[in-house]
């Protein structure tokens, strides 16, 4: 009889081989998948924070607080249905009366703000010295008078981000 030699073999055989590119293969698609919907989630959010209607709700609050703020509490003129609002404020410190107005109010999709100058000692609204484009894509704006107290309601939507920003300021002069 003949004996044969038994060679210690070093390696893997064929069953350890596939079940090994099996595990890795189905670790690197698990990776794949959540590296994707963390891609996803990302981009979701950053067009959320940094999307032109959150960008517009930002500039529109901001210039509706800076002018309501330094507005008088002595006179203010809204619209009957809250369509726009028009506040008067000084430009100057030393004045005794109000000279400077703002009225913000909606054009198509578009909030605008008209400053303009005020008649000495009447009162009376001259034509605007400039206006201001402050926000796009608005869907409505609603405004109203409570008191000193102002506020705007916009809703601000482009057709894949939609937001409402609610800002209220009091009339400190």
């Amino acid at each position: 009889m003949r004996r044969e030699k038994q060679i210690n073999r070093k390696g893997f055989t064929l069953t350890e081989m596939m079940l090994t590119i099996t595990i890795a293969t189905i670790v690197i698609i698990g990776i794949g998948v959540v590296l994707a919907d963390n891609l996803r989630g990302w981009n979701r959010m950053y067009n959320r924070v940094y999307s032109d209607v959150v960008t517009d709700g930002y500039v529109a609050k901001k210039a509706f607080d800076a002018v309501v703020r330094k507005a008088t509490s002595k006179r203010c003129e809204l619209d009957i249905n809250g369509q726009f609002v028009e506040v008067y404020y000084y430009q100057d410190f030393s004045s005794t009366e109000p000279d400077r107005y703002a009225i913000f109010y909606i054009n198509g999709q578009e909030l605008l703000v008209n400053y303009g100058p005020l008649e000495a000692g009447t009162g009376t609204t001259l034509s605007p010295s400039s206006t201001v484009k402050l926000a796009r894509n608005v869907r409505s704006a609603n405004f109203s008078v409570t008191g000193a107290c102002v506020k705007m309601v916009l809703e601000l939507d482009n057709g894949s981000e939609a937001i409402t920003v609610t800002s209220s300021a009091i009339r400190h002069n």
